[in-house]
């Protein structure tokens, strides 16, 4: 193993472990604000190294693996602190998670606690994708979409685009991803297609009529896209607010279009798969290796930044064992005004915990032997 590839891969532990424990302090912090008692508060996960819990005097307890004080011997429930053998983000244990027997627990809390409880790990994780995307945009971000190359003999050609011409709006709408301008070009096939781009400096405004049949390798168009140096944009900082809120809401409605598409054949399966630990892996070689290249640090808040937001994201899917599910089951007891009886609902938890460990152990299979990203 390369010394490039153990520095990505120490990157990816970094920003895994990182996100992880965002997502847990937002469960953690909104438990203790709205008084659930919370046994644990792990940095890593077991087997525990090291713990500091308070008594009632105040003082700092410290022990190490499992000898933690007796409740008794502190005064009453107290929370622990600990640091864990394998540095992968984080958890936090409340008591009474699962039984709402159990006085002070997330449990037997308020239905409106509860989901505020579950929903707080995602929240941060969108919280901390926004400041990171907003720092990345204020850096400097390949925030336009600029022409590699212009096939002779097109639509493209005919209209007098041209290679590193930079398309600033397609209709009245401003393009920030090829994707944009892909979908607004597919809409406008054998009709006129206004575009505004800029070429050393000038912005030039130009009409052009995307084909309704063309050549296997090639587009409506005849142009080949991408996001190079004369792509990257530095904003200020009230901008940069935007262009991160506006950011988030693009991957939010990808994944929410990504179904339809699949459906109608613009996006294959293979593309569309989901990522798991080793192609996020990929991910961070493949980011921290552009921004050597470039000299840039976009590759780097990108990642991260869609990462976070990716994470909050499929932990709200309404499925057994993730917070949306638990969420899910607050919502059905809300509307048929009793709980579903807490051994059933576990039963239900456990079952999407194991199916949802073999999905995982099926997308590693596939990041392994056929990986997204060229190794």
């Amino acid at each position: 193993m390369s010394l490039d590839s153990v520095v990505s891969f120490l990157i990816f532990l970094l920003v895994l472990s990182g996100l992880v424990f965002v997502h847990e302090f937002g469960h953690f912090i909104t438990a203790k604000r709205l008084n659930i008692h919370i046994e644990e508060f792990g940095i890593g996960f077991p087997p525990r190294v090291v713990g500091v819990v308070r008594d009632a005097e105040g003082r700092r307890r410290w022990f190490f693996g499992r000898n933690a004080p007796k409740p008794e011997e502190l005064g009453g429930p107290r929370t622990i602190y600990s640091l864990n053998a394998i540095p992968l983000g984080g958890f936090v244990r409340p008591v009474g998670e699962d039984d709402p027997t159990i006085p002070g627990g997330l449990a037997s809390a308020s239905k409106t606690a509860r989901i505020a409880v579950l929903a707080a790990g995602s929240t941060f994780n969108f919280l901390f994708g926004l400041l990171v995307l907003v720092v990345g945009f204020r850096m400097g971000w390949p925030d336009r979409v600029s022409i590699v190359q212009v096939v002779p003999d097109t639509p493209a050609q005919r209209a007098g685009l041209q290679a590193e011409d930079v398309v600033l709006r397609a209709e009245d709408t401003d393009i920030h991803y090829p994707q944009q301008l892909s979908r607004i070009t597919r809409s406008h096939l054998g009709l006129p297609l206004h575009l505004l781009v800029e070429r050393g400096g000038q912005q030039v405004e130009i009409t052009v009529t995307p084909r309704t049949q063309w050549p296997e390798g090639q587009g409506p168009m005849g142009i080949q896209m991408g996001q190079g140096e004369n792509s990257i944009v530095y904003y200020a900082w009230p901008q940069a607010f935007v262009r991160a809120g506006q950011e988030i809401a693009f991957q939010v409605g990808e994944l929410i279009h990504l179904p339809g598409r699949i459906l109608r054949n613009e996006e294959s399966l293979e593309t569309a798969r989901p990522c798991g630990p080793v192609c996020l892996n990929d991910l961070t070689r493949l980011a921290v290796n552009t921004a050597q290249e470039t000299r840039q640090t976009f590759p780097i808040f990108q990642l991260v930044g869609v990462i976070s937001i990716a994470l909050g994201m499929t932990n709200l899917l309404p499925l057994p064992a993730l917070d949306g599910g638990r969420i899910l089951f607050v919502l059905i007891e809300a509307v048929r005004g009793r709980r579903i009886d807490p051994a059933r609902e576990g039963m239900v938890h456990l079952v999407g915990m194991a199916m949802l460990l073999a999905l995982m152990a099926l997308i590693t299979y596939q990041d392994i032997f056929n990986p997204i990203i060229p190794r």
